[in-house]
C-alpha cells in the first residue's frame, strides 16, 4: 500500500466510534516518554495487545505477528508513532465507546502498526503528529479509519468529506490530479492551435 492511500480503508466507515474530541486530546496529551527512542515499543504493543485481549491474557502477540512488530519497531520513525498508538488505545475513556471497544483487538493493533504508522511516518515525525494541532485531527482520523470507524455524531458521508479535507495524503492526491488534468488540457490546447495553424496555412496556400 502506498503512502498515498494513509487512512488504508477507501470504503466509508459506517460504525460509530468515539467522539473526534475525546481522540484529539488524547493524543494532545501524550507523554514526551513516548516518543522517547529508549522506549522497547515492540514490548508495549505486545503489552497493549494483551490489554485489549482482556483480562488475564498472556503472550496474546507471538510468531510472525510478533515478529513483524518487532522488525517495524526497530525502526525509530515507526516506533515513536506505534507508541503513540498503542498510548492512544491504552485510554479506557475511549474504550468506553462501543465502537472502539469492538474494533479495538490485538489483531487490529498489529494492522495499525504494520499498515498504517509506515504510511503516516512517510508525511510527519512522530512528534509533529502529536504537536500540531492539524496533524493530531488527521492522526486520530487515519486510527479510526483504518478500525473501520467514524467519530461519534459525524454521518458517513460527514466523515468521509472531513477526511478529505484534513488527509495530507488525499490533498496530495487531488493536487496531482488537477495538476495532470491541467497538463493534458494544455496539451490538447497546443494540439488544437497547431491543427489550426495547419489548417489556416493550408488555406492560404490555396488562394
Amino acid at each position: 500500500m502506498s503512502p498515498d492511500q494513509t487512512g488504508s480503508r477507501p470504503e466509508v466507515s459506517t460504525v460509530e466510534g468515539p467522539p473526534l474530541a475525546d481522540v484529539v486530546r488524547r493524543l494532545a496529551d501524550t507523554p514526551p516518554d513516548v516518543l522517547d527512542p529508549a522506549v522497547v515499543v515492540g514490548a508495549l504493543v505486545a503489552d497493549t495487545a494483551d490489554m485489549l485481549a482482556g483480562a488475564h491474557a498472556v503472550d496474546v502477540l507471538r510468531g510472525d505477528p510478533r515478529r513483524e512488530v518487532d522488525a517495524l519497531c526497530a525502526i525509530a520513525p515507526y516506533a515513536a508513532l506505534a507508541g503513540t498508538v498503542c498510548w492512544l488505545l491504552r485510554d479506557e475513556h475511549l474504550l468506553s465507546a462501543p465502537g472502539l471497544r469492538a474494533a479495538a483487538t490485538p489483531a487490529a493493533l498489529v494492522g495499525l502498526v504494520s499498515r498504517l504508522v509506515p504510511e503516516l511516518a512517510t508525511l510527519r515525525t512522530a512528534a509533529a503528529w502529536v504537536h500540531e494541532p492539524a496533524a493530531r485531527e488527521e492522526l486520530a482520523r487515519a486510527v479510526l479509519r483504518e478500525l473501520g470507524l467514524r467519530p461519534a455524531g459525524e454521518s458517513p458521508e460527514v466523515a468521509q468529506d472531513r477526511w478529505t479535507a484534513v488527509s495530507t495524503a488525499e490533498q496530495r492526491r487531488i493536487a496531482r490530479e488537477m495538476a495532470e488534468e491541467a497538463r493534458r488540457a494544455e496539451q490538447l490546447a497546443r494540439e488544437l492551435a497547431e491543427k489550426r495553424a495547419k489548417e489556416a496555412a493550408a488555406q492560404y496556400a490555396n488562394y
